[in-house]
Parts: structure tokens; sequence; C-alpha cells
């Protein structure tokens, strides 16, 4: 039988870890994925390998790729492509893991290495190899971190909300079919849409992408701005594609685009967050990627079991109630499976509630 001493002291220690849950700043999470955005180009810009494989005609010097990306270090490589990234949210604001020149990893549970059990890790907190093992259209057959954080916060469908260019985040993102708002693929954008927006969801089936399941990320950022402008919600997960698909196709140029457009979209979304009273100074960000890619020149375009490399991600965070600025080093690694608890723990909430399988909250982000 426990005495009362012990009774008390249990109870005492109970408390101080609620009081230590809700101690936090953040009201609001926003959750960034870039699909396959590679570590070797978050961290070193420009990969010269690529680029002279890629260089049929001419000195590759005289490429315009060259002229618009190179430097002499990655440092100044990186910040050339993500200038905004680099530049201000990582050096001022934030703090990136998965640098492995630094000591510092970031690696997926999952044993797939491509794009849905990477976002079932990320949104449910743990892998499930042996039933998600395809991009299949098939219903998740976990609750999402989204699902979790509506029910537990009693928020409406508005309140919650993804927006995708691939189309299986409906699938993906919800157990419970419709449980919360999902924009995915190439649907229209029609919850009191504004006229520009309207005219957005036209234009996006009039100009098409190459792909049939992906849109171009513009509409979905659009969508998302929209969206987080009308309804102001609280979790808000934001999955760009393009750094993927044009990556599969071997189209460099295009690839190295894309991550130079979404860093002006980060620049967007942050201007919009520090003009807004809801957000400024009480929203936590996370971004990550769902899978990494190859190492060389052969397969730079690929991903999955065969592929060496394809395992180590990158994770980035801006948040209130952390510290931590510029690039982590010799740090203990982090895993994929760890965003939904982090997400929630931001919030003041236990994931482990709503799946005790889960990754614990990254403690680094937290500790004093």
């Amino acid at each position: 039988m426990i005495s009362k001493q012990s009774f008390l002291s249990l109870t005492l220690l109970l408390a101080f870890a609620v009081s230590a849950l809700a101690q936090t700043k953040t009201e609001n999470v926003i959750l960034i994925t870039l699909d396959g955005a590679r570590t070797q180009e978050m961290f070193g810009g420009l990969d010269l390998d690529i680029l002279k494989d890629k260089t049929r005609r001419g000195k590759v010097e005289d490429s315009a790729l060259y002229k618009k990306y190179w430097a002499a270090t990655p440092e100044e490589r990186r910040m050339k492509l993500l200038p905004f990234f680099w530049g201000t949210l990582m050096k001022d604001h934030g703090s990136i893991a998965g640098n492995r020149s630094l000591n510092s990893a970031v690696m997926t549970t999952n044993k797939m290495w491509f794009s849905y059990p990477g976002y079932s890790e990320i949104l449910t907190g743990q892998a499930n190899d042996s039933v998600i093992n395809s991009n299949d259209r098939k219903r998740n057959p976990n609750t999402s971190v989204l699902e979790f954080l509506k029910r537990k916060l009693k928020l409406n469908k508005t309140q919650v909300a993804l927006f995708g260019s691939w189309d299986v985040f409906n699938w993906i993102a919800e157990h419970e079919e419709g449980a919360v708002t999902i924009n995915a693929g190439h649907e229209p954008y029609e919850l009191a849409a504004s006229a520009d927006t309207k005219a957005f969801s036209k234009l996006q089936t009039e100009k098409l992408s190459p792909w049939d399941s992906v849109r171009f990320d513009y509409f979905t950022f659009e969508f998302a701005m929209e969206h987080l402008k009308r309804y102001q919600p609280r979790m808000l997960h934001l999955a760009l594609g393009e750094t993927d698909d044009w990556a599969h196709g071997g189209d460099y140029t295009h690839t190295l685009d894309s991550f130079h457009r979404n860093d002006q979209q980060f620049k967007q979304l942050w201007d919009y967050l520090q003009s807004s009273p809801k957000y400024k100074g009480k929203t936590s960000i996370l971004i990550t990627i769902d899978h990494g890619r190859g190492n060389t020149i052969k397969d730079w375009t690929d991903h999955g079991e065969k592929v060496p490399e394809a395992q180590y991600i990158w994770m980035a965070f801006v948040s209130p109630d952390s510290q931590l600025r510029g690039e982590w080093k010799d740090a203990e690694t982090i895993y994929q499976n760890q965003v939904a608890a982090t997400l929630c723990r931001w919030l003041g909430i236990d994931y482990s509630e709503n799946n005790r399988q889960a990754g614990k909250p990254i403690s680094r982000l937290f500790s004093k």
C-alpha cells in the first residue's frame, strides 16, 4: 500500500508534469513538408556534380543554373538557393537538424523511404511498414495528429486543415474520412473563397501540371493562405511537392527553382504570421520532408529502400518556445516519428493519449 507521503510526492510530481506541459507560448502549430527535398541541396545548395552531368554543351560555368545558384562554399550556395530560410528564419528565429557533416542526423523509422509511409509516420507518429507499403489510395489505419488535435482542442473542421499538392493526402491524413479540412491534388477550393481564389481554382484545371495526381505548388500555397487568413486554423499542414516530382524526371533546373520558390512562399507565410495578432509570437512551425534521395548522379532522382541515403531527412523548427538558432551540431539523432508528439507538446498536449506507440517529443527543443 502506498504511504501518504509517497502519494503526496507522486501527486506533486504529476502536477508539475502537467504544469510543465501547459507552460508554452504556442497557441497554433504549422507543419510544412517539402516532398523529397534532398539534404544535399538543403545544406549545400547546387550540386555541381549533377549540374556537370546535365550540361551537354559548352562550359558548365556558362549555364544559367550555375550563374544563378553557384558560389564557392556550401553556406553561400544554400543562401542563394534559400535566402529567406537561411538568412532570416534559421539565423534569427529557428534551428535545423540533419546536417551530418556537423554530426546531426534525422532519420525515418519506416524502411520504405517513399511518400505515403513517410507522411504517415509524420502524421501518426509511427511507422507501419506491414500495412503502409505503397503509395496506393487507401485509408490510413491510424488516427492522425490532425484528427487528434481537432478532438482534443474541440475545434471545428475549418480549424484543422491540410493543403497538399499530392492528391493521396486525402487518404493519408485521415483515418475517419471528412474529419478535417483537406484540399489536395487538383481539387478546387470552395470554402467561401475570394474571387481571386475561385479564379485560381478554375485556372489549375486549365494549366495542368505534368503529373496526374500532383498540382503545382503555387495553387496549393494560394489556397492555404486563403484558408489561413479567412479561418485562422490552429493546426495547418502545408504539403508542397514539386521538389520531388521535378527530381523524378531528372529536371535539375526545375528542382532547384522549386526550392527557391518554396523559399519565397516561406517568406510570404512568415510575413503574414508576423502581421497577425492571432499568430505573431504564438505560432510554432516545423518544416521537414517525407524521405531523402540518392547521393550520386545516378540515383539523386530516386528514393526507396534500395537507394542508399534515402532514409536521411532534415527537420527545421521555429517556435517562441525554443531558443535554439542555426544548425544543430553534435546532437543525438532525431526521428520522423517524433513530429506529431512535438507539435502537440508545443501546444501543451501529450500525444501519447492518441498513440502510445508514437515517438516522443524532441527533447532538445524543450530543454531550458
